[in-house]
C-alpha cells in the first residue's frame, strides 16, 4: 500500500488532511490539559517544561526535511538535465546521420524522429502516470539502436559511423538516466516516516504551546508550523515525481529536436504515426 498510494493524484490533499487532523487532537488535547491545570505552580510545572522540549523536536525534524528536500531536489535536476542531454544526443545523432549513403542514413534520420515522437508522446505520459515508460518508446528506441548496429556492418565509413555512434551512446546512456530518475527517489517507509514527524510536530505543538503566551501568538505559532512543515513535505513528494508533479519536467527540448528533424528533407516523412508507432507493414 505504501509503495503505491504516492502515484494518487489526491496525495496533498491526503497529507494536509492527516496534518490538519493532527492539529485538531492536539488542541483538543490542549484543552483537557488546561482542565487540570489548578495553580500557578502546576501550570509552570507542566506547561514550560513541555514547551522547551518542543523546540529541539521541531528542529530535528526540519533538519530531517531539509536534507530529504535536498536530496529528492537533486535528483529531479538529474532527470531535468538527462531529458535535456538525451534530446541533445538525438539532435546530434540526427546531423551525423543525414551524412551517411542512403538508404542507410534517411532510414536512420526517420527513426530517429520517430523516436523523438515515441518519447514526448506515450512514452512521456506513461512516465507521469505510472513513472514507467511506454511500450511504443521502448520499441523506438530498440528500432535506433537495431538500426545503427546495422549500419555498422554495411562497410560504411569509420569516420562517418563515429558521430553517429558516438551520439547513439550518448543518447542511449542519458535514456537510461531518465527513466532511472523517475523512479521514486524516497523510500515509501522513509515517506510514511516524514508525514507521521510531521503530523507529530504540529499536534505537540497545538497541544502544548504554552499557555503563558499569549492565545494569538499561540495560533500564530501553530499556523505558521503547519505551513512551513507541511509546505515543505508536499514540495519533497512533489519533487519525487519529476515526470508527474505539479513541477513536472515537460518533453520540451524531445519535441523541439522532433520538429528540427521534421524540417529537414530526410525526416519529412518518418515511417511511424504521430505517437512513433510504427506504420503497418513496416
Amino acid at each position: 500500500m505504501l509503495g503505491t498510494w504516492r502515484y494518487r493524484p489526491d496525495v496533498a490533499a491526503l497529507v494536509i488532511i492527516v496534518v490538519l487532523l493532527a492539529g485538531a487532537l492536539g488542541l483538543l488535547a490542549q484543552r483537557r490539559l488546561a482542565r487540570r491545570v489548578v495553580t500557578e505552580s502546576q501550570d509552570s510545572a507542566e506547561g514550560i517544561p513541555l514547551t522547551d522540549l518542543l523546540a529541539p523536536v521541531r528542529i530535528l525534524v526540519a533538519l530531517v526535511l531539509a536534507f530529504v528536500l535536498v536530496q529528492t531536489f537533486s535528483s529531479y535536476e538529474d532527470a531535468s538535465d538527462a531529458a535535456n542531454d538525451e534530446a541533445s544526443a538525438v539532435s546530434t545523432e540526427a546531423v551525423a546521420a543525414a551524412l551517411l549513403p542512403a538508404p542507410t542514413g534517411p532510414q536512420l534520420v526517420g527513426l530517429l524522429r520517430c523516436y523523438a515522437r515515441a518519447v514526448a508522446g506515450p512514452g512521456w505520459a506513461s512516465l507521469e502516470v505510472s513513472r514507467q515508460t511506454s511500450s511504443i518508446s521502448s520499441d523506438a528506441d530498440a528500432r535506433v539502436a537495431a538500426a545503427v548496429a546495422q549500419a555498422q556492418q554495411t562497410g560504411i565509413s569509420e569516420t562517418l559511423m563515429a558521430g553517429v555512434v558516438a551520439a547513439e551512446r550518448a543518447r542511449a546512456a542519458e535514456r537510461r538516466v531518465r527513466l532511472a530518475e523517475a523512479a521514486p527517489s524516497v523510500p515509501a517507509i522513509v515517506t510514511a516516516l516524514l508525514i507521521g514527524c510531521v503530523a507529530i510536530t504540529v499536534a505537540s505543538t497545538a497541544a502544548f504551546a504554552g499557555r503563558r503566551i499569549r492565545r494569538s501568538l499561540r495560533w500564530t505559532l501553530l499556523g505558521l508550523t503547519t505551513l512551513i512543515f507541511t509546505a515543505s513535505l508536499l514540495v519533497i513528494l512533489d519533487l519525487d515525481r519529476p515526470f508527474g508533479g505539479v513541477a513536472r519536467i515537460e518533453p520540451t527540448a524531445m519535441r523541439a529536436v522532433e520538429e528540427q528533424i521534421g524540417t529537414t528533407a530526410l525526416g519529412a516523412d518518418p515511417p511511424c504515426d504521430s505517437s512513433g508507432a510504427p506504420l503497418a507493414g513496416d
